[in-house]
């Protein structure tokens, strides 16, 4: 049940337990009032109409004795002449001239109420501050007397009753409210005290470093988005941390490998220099030899650290990004025009490439000649063949740019396959061979790639050699008029 439903549920209970509880309490102090301070027979002696009907029931019962033929029905006449005495509290007589013939009750003396009653002729009522005679002719010298004692019900005698009756049922309304609340409370917040607290210890967990506590509460109402949210907020919190914790190591990692990489090129170039100082290239031929030494090894660490820069740039996300519209086959086309005689002297055959003329993709041109560059250098560095091979081909499937770059080289164990663009992975774990690329180069692809709003990954040819895989959003140019050849 939902805390909604139960506040519902609380609030409607709230108006009517009190209210059916003041009905009930209304109920008890009348039936005590009835039965305690007022007994039926001094109301029907207070009342009027009611203290009529008992006379007349006398008067109609002494008839039926004084008609009656036999003892048996004087008999039962009597019983019901006693019966009505002794319920109401009176005394019934029936005399005649020669005295009292019956009497029923308790005999009441009353002699100054009985000349009163044979001064109006015998028939009538006659009462003092105590007693009251009523007196009935019923036939031939036969009369009927009812003495009952005075009852009266006076307003200050009502009022003061009704006072007890109200503050009686003032003080139980009160308890009942206090009951009642005390319920609902527990029924509402225990409720919500529980899910709190199940809440509580899983923030104290993820305070104290338990990034994998979840917490487990599957009722439906409203605490049940607030624990899935913290939940996702839990995982996702385990994954930044991790990620962070990963970042840290590669940060690590970079400074240890910018030591290891910078530091072979510099002790050739410093033991070239010293061998240049210390006459060791003694001819024009050696010293020149180890001026070209000294120069490559420059060229190293001036790729490194423009390699190492720009990841910077782009990890920081700092690195300008102008995307336009890019027509994939000419832009691949011009870079290999520009940069195939290159590779070709480094031992890297790049074949005609095999792209949709009419397919482009939203992306800086710099960001994907760097992807082509970094690629194409890749394959140089560590193809085993004196000439290698790439070839360059696409599709389009739907929405998507399919752009593979295979090539004839070793390939990569198939376990080290997901940390080929990791940051200086070479798949040298002893990194003895920094002369062959900083290492930065496939992570500078993966960095690109994202960017552009792509990926990239990486399998091992069947026929031998890596492909590198590429994919990105085809954009709406690809059916615009503005392409060059319209």
């Amino acid at each position: 049940m939902t805390i909604k439903k139960r506040l519902f549920i609380s609030n409607i209970l709230m108006i009517l337990i009190p209210a059916a509880a003041a009905v009930a309490a209304l109920a008890l102090c009348l039936a005590v009032f009835w039965l305690t301070v007022l007994p039926k027979e001094r109301y029907e002696l207070a009342v009027q109409v009611e203290l009529y009907e008992l006379r007349d029931k006398a008067a109609a019962l002494g008839s039926r004795w004084l008609e009656a033929s036999t003892p048996e029905e004087k008999g039962e006449a009597e019983t019901a002449l006693r019966r009505l005495a002794e319920k109401d509290q009176v005394t019934i007589s029936l005399q005649d001239d020669a005295g009292t013939v019956l009497t029923v009750g308790e005999a009441v003396a009353q002699p100054q109420l009985d000349q009163a009653l044979a001064a109006l002729g015998g028939s009538g009522t006659v009462s003092n501050e105590s007693q009251e005679l009523y007196g009935q002719r019923l036939g031939e010298g036969c009369q009927l007397k009812v003495y009952n004692p005075v009852v009266r019900l006076s307003e200050q005698e009502i009022k003061t009753w009704l006072v007890e009756i109200l503050f009686v049922m003032a003080v139980l309304l009160v308890f009942i409210i206090y009951l009642t609340n005390r319920f609902l409370t527990r029924f509402v917040v225990q409720k919500i005290q529980q899910p709190l607290e199940i809440l509580e210890e899983g923030v104290r967990q993820i305070r104290d470093g338990n990034l994998t506590y979840r917490i487990d509460y599957d009722r439906p109402d409203e605490f049940r988005p607030v624990c899935e949210a913290f939940n996702e907020m839990a995982r996702r919190l385990l994954r930044s941390v991790q990620r962070s914790q990963r970042e840290e190591a590669s940060r690590k990692e970079l400074l240890a490998s910018i030591s290891h990489d910078v530091r072979s090129p510099l002790a050739a170039i410093q033991a070239y220099v010293e061998g240049l100082l210390d006459g060791v290239a003694n001819t024009p031929e050696k010293q020149r030899a180890y001026l070209a030494i000294v120069r490559k090894k420059a060229m190293e660490m001036d790729q490194m650290i423009r390699q190492l820069f720009l990841f910077s740039k782009m990890d920081l996300e700092e690195s300008p990004y102008d995307p336009q519209v890019l027509w994939v086959a000419e832009e691949t086309a011009d870079f290999i025009a520009a940069s195939a005689e290159e590779y070709r002297r480094r031992g890297l055959k790049i074949q005609p490439p095999r792209l949709p003329e009419r397919c482009a993709i939203l992306a800086d041109p710099t960001y994907f000649r760097s992807i082509l560059m970094n690629l194409l250098d890749n394959s140089a560095k560590y193809g085993k063949k004196p000439v290698g091979t790439v070839w360059l081909s696409g599709q389009t499937d739907g929405q998507v740019l399919r752009l593979c770059v295979d090539d004839d080289g070793p390939g990569v164990p198939q376990e080290e396959l997901p940390k080929l663009f990791d940051v200086f992975y070479r798949g040298d774990t002893s990194r003895s061979h920094p002369g062959e690329g900083s290492g930065l180069g496939l992570a500078i692809v993966a960095k690109a790639a994202a960017r552009m709003g792509g990926s990239v990954s990486a399998e091992n040819r069947p026929e031998g050699g890596l492909r590198v895989i590429l994919e990105f959003p085809v954009s709406k140019g690809e059916n615009d008029e503005t392409h060059p050849h319209h």
